[in-house]
């Protein structure tokens, strides 16, 4: 299963750079905010699995600076800095969702095979002058895409931020979310199974404060009948992982470095949000979604100029999971092991 990276492709005229090993197909679009548009499972037979939600109602196109996200977001793998909402940072007032996934990024091929391939992908942001560089790396016959990153301050001025992973998952079928968590905050917004929001808990188990106390297991997705929406984060976490597992054992999961990403918020429409059956998996370095905020109770953190954040995460994808406990910063997948596919 060599590894290859093609550049001959495109997506509605847009650039598409494709690293594949037999395993694992990856599909980056540089000019549309840097995003990976498609990770493929390719040993889920004819065609493979995609792993990654796309908006049936919108396509991937380029999208204006200062858009509004939610409005034109397609889906797939894209990144959020400095901000979630908008807001104003150290003098700048910056777009939804911030500077990053609406920038086209450079790229070019660092390692062409056959033992491994990598591409780096690299961006000047507009306002806040950070330098971003981002290295994807695939290696023969393995189901797991490492990704490295290089943040630098080069502004003038230092910065208040966050920095988010933003990747969106299908959930068309049941499947199991697990992660690292301890407890989990959900936020003021949408229609949560529990009925309310600004409420703390214990994961994996939301009890509502009624006479009744049902408890609500918060790892299990929901039918797009519910019509439920939620948007949460752990403000504590005892591993840096999170997972999507599918009935069928497969399944996507992400490990990452709890010293840079000490949250990993989700948000989730179970038929609740613009009738979208989707799920988000959002690795994170603080909470609230208020910067501001954050940074005044310390949960956020700022960058000051000319200091750089230094970071790896690996994304794998894997079969014949019945759970998933953990994952590995090298992509190992822990957990039962089911009969319905092979492990990785």
């Amino acid at each position: 299963m060599r590894a290859r990276v093609s550049t001959d492709w495109s997506f509605h005229g847009t650039q598409a750079l494709v690293l594949e090993n037999g395993r694992l197909r990856a599909v980056v679009l540089p000019a549309l905010g840097g995003r990976i548009w498609q990770l493929t499972q390719l040993t889920q037979l004819p065609h493979g699995r995609d792993l990654l939600w796309h908006n049936p109602r919108i396509t991937a196109r380029p999208v204006p600076f200062g858009a509004v996200y939610d409005d034109v977001f397609f889906g797939g793998w894209d990144e959020l800095f400095p901000n979630d909402a908008p807001e104003e940072l150290a003098g700048e007032v910056y777009p939804d969702h911030g500077e990053l996934w609406t920038s086209p990024w450079s790229w070019r091929i660092v390692a062409e095979g056959p033992d491994a391939v990598q591409v780096r992908l690299s961006l000047d942001t507009p306002i806040s002058a950070c330098r971003f560089t981002k290295t994807l790396t695939l290696v023969a016959g393995e189901p797991r895409l490492g990704i490295g990153w290089r943040i630098e301050n080069a502004g003038s001025r230092d910065l208040p931020y966050l920095w988010k992973q933003h990747l969106a998952v299908p959930v068309d079928e049941p499947a199991r979310l697990t992660m690292g968590a301890r407890s989990m905050y959900v936020e003021d917004f949408g229609s949560p199974r529990s009925g309310r929001t600004g409420t703390w808990y214990r994961w994996p188990y939301l009890v509502e404060e009624t006479a009744a106390g049902r408890r609500h297991d918060m790892r299990t997705t929901l039918p797009g009948a519910s019509r439920v929406s939620e948007f949460q984060y752990a403000t504590d976490l005892d591993g840096g992982w999170c997972a999507v597992t599918y009935a069928d054992g497969c399944g996507i999961g992400m490990a990452f470095d709890t010293a840079v990403f000490r949250s990993c918020w989700t948000f989730a429409s179970y038929g609740g949000w613009r009738a979208h059956q989707v799920l988000v998996l959002e690795p994170c370095t603080g909470h609230p979604i208020s910067v501001n905020e954050g940074v005044a109770a310390g949960t956020h953190r700022i960058l000051p100029v000319g200091e750089v954040i230094d970071t790896e995460l690996t994304v794998v994808a894997y079969e014949g999971m019945a759970d998933v406990s953990g994952i590995t910063p090298d992509g190992g997948v822990e957990g039962d092991r089911s009969d319905c596919g092979r492990a990785s």
